[in-house]
């Protein structure tokens, strides 16, 4: 199925049902049916067989008019732990923040001491200006309470949660076990050149996503779902490490925007005995604004566990 196909399928992603459904214990069935034949494609054996993963990418993303590349890894030990470690490099003589490690180990945020630009609600905060000046008046902004450290931490593990799930979802059609995911099937998506199957992707916290399967080849297309927006802080003169950081709690502390994504998986080869992926693009509101090509994966590779605490460099 080619790019126009993947493109006639976003649009009835919201209507993605063409036929009449009917019960939710059949179409329970029907998704966990469509779900085991689509890790079969991808190496059932393999996945059974799955404690770790790890993936290593680079990524185009588009922020504003600037184009910003960075080197990516993924890193995996099932049941609990996820960290993703991201290496951002500016360009034209400007400063961008928001790389370093984020994801969780257990019901703890993993985080490097680089990783204040992400926002705790799943939407990154990318900090783009000169360098910052000489430090402001300390105290300039407030320091967070031990509850809203808390709930802070509390959303950086479901934001983290769901994005691990997202790509689990397109990579091993199986969202992270920590979510607790119930699978219902919807309905087949219909494009001219082909079909796939519609499975919705739901828990009790709050996740929420759409997973098309291609019925031909039984291997995901892409997982649909609403989130927070990207927000951008552009520093047009130079700030004090206090200004900067007090401008990126506010942003944290506003309600985000949301919007609809769409990731897609192609260009699936045969890796270490699995299918997988090497080609991602991540797309808001259908403009591509991500994308991903990865150079190497592993599975069962053995992992620092400092990895997951965001000592590991």
């Amino acid at each position: 199925m080619n790019d126009r196909a993947l493109a006639s399928i976003a649009i009835v992603t919201a209507i993605a049902v063409a036929k009449p459904l009917v019960p939710v214990a059949q179409e329970t069935g029907k998704a966990v049916e469509i779900l085991a034949s689509a890790r079969k494609a991808i190496g059932e054996r393999a996945l059974e067989s799955m404690k770790t993963f790890s993936v290593q990418s680079s990524l185009q993303r588009n922020v504003g008019t600037m184009q910003i590349n960075s080197d990516v890894e993924i890193l995996l030990e099932l049941p609990d732990k996820y960290a993703r470690t991201e290496s951002l490099n500016g360009g034209g003589g400007m400063m961008v923040a928001g790389g370093g490690t984020t994801g969780f180990n257990g019901d703890r945020p993993v985080q490097s001491a680089d990783t204040g630009a992400f926002g705790g609600g799943g939407g990154m905060i990318v900090r783009i200006g000169p360098g910052p000046g000489p430090a402001g008046p300390a105290g300039t902004a407030a320091a967070p309470t031990p509850e809203q450290l808390e709930q802070r931490a509390h959303a950086m593990v479901r934001g983290s949660q769901a994005e691990a799930s997202r790509l689990m979802l397109g990579w091993f059609a199986m969202a992270h076990p920590v979510v607790t995911a119930t699978y219902t099937y919807l309905g087949d998506a219909e494009s001219p050149d082909g079909k796939a199957y519609v499975i919705e992707v739901k828990n009790a916290d709050g996740f929420a996503a759409r997973l098309f399967v291609d019925e031909d080849t039984h291997l995901p297309l892409m997982v649909t779902y609403r989130a927070a927006l990207p927000r951008v802080v552009t520093n047009a003169v130079r700030m004090s490490p206090d200004e900067a950081a007090k401008q990126i709690k506010d942003l944290q502390d506003q309600p985000p925007e949301t919007g609809d994504y769409t990731i897609y998986f192609e260009d699936w080869r045969d890796a270490d005995g699995v299918k997988f992926p090497f080609k991602l693009r991540r797309a808001v509101a259908g403009s591509t604004n991500e994308e991903w090509t990865v150079s190497r994966i592993k599975l069962n590779p053995k992992i620092d566990p400092k990895k997951f605490t965001g000592e590991a460099k």
